[in-house]
């Protein structure tokens, strides 16, 4: 597959730590995008006679930031880094296979949310026509397709993770927590769920402040069935890998003390015959074991709190301003 050659590209080039994740390339590469999809708009309806009406239902639709943080975050479901830094935890160094491995069960779920969510925003109904009308289709179209690869992602990183806690894995015996690609693994999926919940804001406030012109329990349907889908989708990215994690942190933890409360034992079992060396082995041991166990259970720091906490913050938001949008 090309998603992991290009991974075993970048393992190849950078033995020692991740793949770098161009966040920010992609965040300008998504505005650029954005801004030429918006100008194109722009264009077309300075043409068709209907550049003010454009201009309301483009931002009532949301549409620039749509593309924008659709185009963001499929570049970075596309960069590999996932299987990069899952697959440098292997304690075998072996590449960590994606989360559905069949392609034709891949193409099925990202095909089928790209089809059913352009349905969906063309069966609401734009308040356009002619060329404006197309490019809304084509717009609903492009957003639908990159939220297909984007969940496919979102599946892949829930899957990865949980295999990982069948893997043996690699960590810092004196300290599991602290173990540099754990860290990175985790920087990785909080940042992308923060990216993906605050772009899930965007097409939830999209949908329900359109000026659509279907049917009114059409709309009230659509708009009620993809929160259902995507706020547990973006909870379960965020809270799950996060309980993996420590329960793999944990796990770690515990069998290195178990390693050396077992070597204690060893020494302890003819402790009458001890040396003054065996003593202060004992003792060292006795030591690292209790340092080793008030080391924390889990990778914590001001940055992986603020996108934990946030995307949560988003999904709830979404939850309660439903009603509120729904009446205004």
């Amino acid at each position: 597959m090309k998603k992991q050659s290009k991974t075993k590209k970048c393992l190849k080039r950078t033995n020692e730590s991740a793949c770098r994740v161009g966040y920010f390339l992609y965040f300008v590469v998504g505005l650029g995008v954005a801004v030429i999809w918006t100008l194109a708009g722009v264009v077309i309806a300075f043409l068709q006679g209907d550049l003010k009406t454009f201009i309301a239902e483009w931002l009532s639709l949301q549409g620039s930031f749509l593309i924008w943080f659709g185009t963001w975050l499929v570049l970075i479901a596309r960069s590999g880094a996932l299987i990069d830094r899952a697959s440098r935890i292997s304690i075998d160094g072996s590449i960590v296979t994606e989360g559905i491995i069949g392609r034709r069960t891949r193409v099925l779920i990202a095909g089928t949310i790209a089809v059913a969510g352009t349905a969906s925003l063309i069966g609401m109904g734009f308040n356009a026509s002619g060329a404006i009308q197309l490019f809304m289709w084509g717009t609903a179209g492009a957003v639908c397709v990159a939220a297909g690869v984007v969940t496919l992602h979102t599946v892949d990183l829930i899957m990865v993770i949980h295999k990982l806690q069948f893997r043996g894995i690699k960590t810092f015996q004196y300290a599991p927590a602290r173990t540099p690609e754990l860290r990175n693994l985790i920087n990785y999926f909080t940042t992308f769920t923060l990216i993906l919940s605050i772009a899930y804001s965007f097409a939830f406030a999209g949908t329900m402040k359109g000026h659509w012109t279907g049917r009114q329990d059409y709309i009230e349907a659509v708009q009620f069935f993809w929160p259902l889908i995507y706020v547990p989708i973006c909870s379960a990215a965020l809270i799950y890998p996060h309980l993996a994690m420590h329960g793999l942190i944990k796990k770690s933890k515990e069998q290195i003390l178990i390693s050396y409360q077992s070597e204690i034992d060893n020494l302890l079992i003819n402790y009458k015959s001890l040396d003054n060396e065996g003593v202060q082995k004992v003792n060292s041991l006795v030591q690292l074991f209790d340092r080793i166990s008030g080391t924390p259970d889990y990778v914590v720091d001001l940055g992986i709190a603020i996108r934990t906490s946030l995307p949560l913050l988003f999904n709830v938001a979404i939850i309660v301003a439903k009603p509120i949008l729904g009446q205004t």
